[in-house]
């Protein structure tokens, strides 16, 4: 005889075939048991079978009910299949919404992965207790990285692909974007032409394909979609063309120093060598020693030796070689910047303050802390001290270097972008400096072409690079014409990877936020875009 239905009966997991027998309550949880009501078929024929077997209990979570966790002892029956010809001789019965092999029901699994989605495993598993869904840190991550492939049967049209780190430097990835939906849609484990390639013969209906200047993508997206336009990023191709000038600036590194006026001349050497402190003799002295092994570098670069010779026998790295040899004179070190001090915030009041003619640091310090100052006397005593000897109140420096980054970044940005202050900074460098306005006019020139949109254009600033004289920017044209034609679609069409660098932002974020310890198969769950799991949904049945 079949137990009537109650109220507690419309919420189980599947109220059709579901039926309550008793619920029992402890100071923690609730415990439903419930068994099955209905004639079972055999998963591999289809087959209905009324000849039981045996049965056995399975303990589930389900929703909690009133801030209790909610266990289900739910009693299984196994069935005998009289099919001759299925291979299964003994099954058991399956119940919609009750997965088999999981310790939860389905629509608490999709509540567990929703969860664990954005934040991660422990923090969730944290936040589900206080929901009174008991789980662990470990199922959390499980539910996650449950095999979902996100808009598998939608077709992509138009895709941005770029390399993302594992580890800067020594391992690379790939991210896959439908620059279409604004959406993730794959993520590979490496970066090669061949991965590339297989993602792409999946993919028959994708029309164009942005990517950066590297050769990699480029191979990968000619073997696998050749019917694809290839569309160069714009981004990459101005920080190519910075890259270019950057290394032509090196050359003119000399010509990069801002002369400032100089401090007093009237004091005798005995007294400026007097004033030197012991960090400044060390300095001197470590700039000492690293002038003699650019001198060597110098010497054994002349004498023939490769740069990765050099990188050898000097115990450098030849990066460092090749910026030494490049730089033409003696690269500089540029002095540190001081860290802002609290102390600076009430600056102005403190000039204020030392121009009415209150000189004690004690004094100022105590005005300061009314003011919400919440550092030490010290500090007041340190900011005010430079003041006492006459010194302007930021140090200054006899000159200031700017660096050939420093300068390429001037350079290659537009006016309308430039503060007024840059614009002063550009004028004078150029004064210094002939060779940075030549830079600044093929700079110029490259960005007026991506404006215009116009093919032609683009040819006469190749020809004129390549004749210019200088180096790397002749090697900048040479490789705009190898890859032609994926740069003349970068001049016109609208397509780039800004929302592939935004997207690899993103996965930074997650990246770090699990600490750099998420395997492949998390990082993927959880960069790509959220696929809910098929759940069902019943209609509550009355008493």
């Amino acid at each position: 005889m079949a137990i009537a239905k109650s109220h507690s009966q419309s919420v189980l997991p599947n109220p059709r075939c579901l039926v309550l027998e008793s619920i029992e309550q402890s100071d923690d949880n609730f415990l439903l048991a419930v068994h099955v009501e209905q004639v079972p078929s055999c998963p591999e024929c289809g087959r209905p079978s009324h000849s039981r077997h045996s049965s056995y209990l399975r303990r589930l979570q389900d929703l909690p009910w009133q801030g209790l966790t909610v266990q289900i002892l739910l009693r299984v029956r196994r069935f005998r299949c009289r099919n001759h010809d299925c291979p299964r001789q003994v099954f058991t019965e399956r119940v919609e919404g009750v997965p088999s092999y999981l310790r939860q029901t389905s629509r608490l699994a999709e509540i567990v992965r929703v969860v664990g989605y954005s934040p991660g495993g422990l923090p969730r598993a944290r936040l589900l207790a206080r929901l009174a869904i008991r789980t662990s840190d470990d199922t959390v991550l499980r539910r996650v990285k449950a095999p979902v492939t996100p808009g598998a049967n939608d077709p992509i049209e138009i895709l941005g692909v770029d390399d993302w780190a594992w580890r800067k430097g020594q391992s690379y990835g790939t991210i896959l974007v439908d620059l279409g939906q604004r959406s993730v849609r794959d993520l590979l484990a490496d970066r090669s032409a061949q991965s590339f390639q297989a993602w792409l013969q999946q993919q028959p209906r994708i029309r164009v394909i942005s990517r950066d200047r590297g050769g990699i993508y480029a191979e990968g997206a000619e073997l696998g979609s050749p019917a694809a336009r290839q569309v160069a990023d714009r981004f990459h191709l101005f920080l190519n063309l910075s890259a270019a000038v950057e290394r032509a600036l090196e050359q003119h590194g000399h010509e990069l120093w801002l002369r400032d006026p100089m401090p007093d001349q009237t004091k005798g050497k005995g007294e400026v060598a007097k004033s030197r402190t012991r960090q400044q003799i060390l300095q001197q002295e470590r700039r000492h020693r690293r002038f003699q092994r650019y001198e060597e570098v110098i010497k054994q670069y002349r004498q023939g030796y490769s740069l990765k010779k050099i990188s050898a026998m000097a115990h450098l790295d030849r990066r460092t070689v090749r910026r030494w040899v490049r730089a033409g004179a003696f690269p500089e070190r540029q002095p540190a910047r001081p860290r802002p001090t609290q102390v600076q915030r009430f600056e102005e009041y403190l000039r204020r303050r030392w121009g009415q003619g209150c000189h004690n640091a004690t004094r100022l310090f105590r005005e300061l802390r009314d003011l919400g100052y919440r550092g030490g006397r010290s500090m007041v005593a340190r900011q005010v001290a430079r003041w006492r000897k006459d010194l302007p109140p930021l140090s200054a420096l006899s000159t200031q270097k700017i660096t050939p980054k420093q300068a390429a970044m001037l350079v290659t940005r537009s006016g309308a972008r430039l503060t007024a202050e840059q614009q002063a900074l550009l004028d004078r460098l150029s004064k210094q400096c002939p060779a940075l306005r030549q830079l600044r006019e093929f700079s110029g020139e490259f960005r007026a072409v991506f404006q215009k949109r116009e093919e032609e254009a683009l040819h006469r600033w190749i020809v004129r690079a390549k004749n210019s004289g200088i180096r790397s920017l002749a090697r900048f044209a040479a490789g705009l014409q190898k890859d032609f034609s994926a740069v003349i679609a970068a001049v016109e069409t609208d397509w780039s990877n800004g929302q592939v660098e935004g997207q690899i932002n993103r996965l930074k974020m997650l990246k770090r936020q699990m600490y750099g310890r998420a395997g492949f198969v998390l990082l993927r769950a959880r960069v790509l875009p959220y696929v809910p799991l098929r759940t069902l949904h019943y209609v509550a049945v009355a008493a």
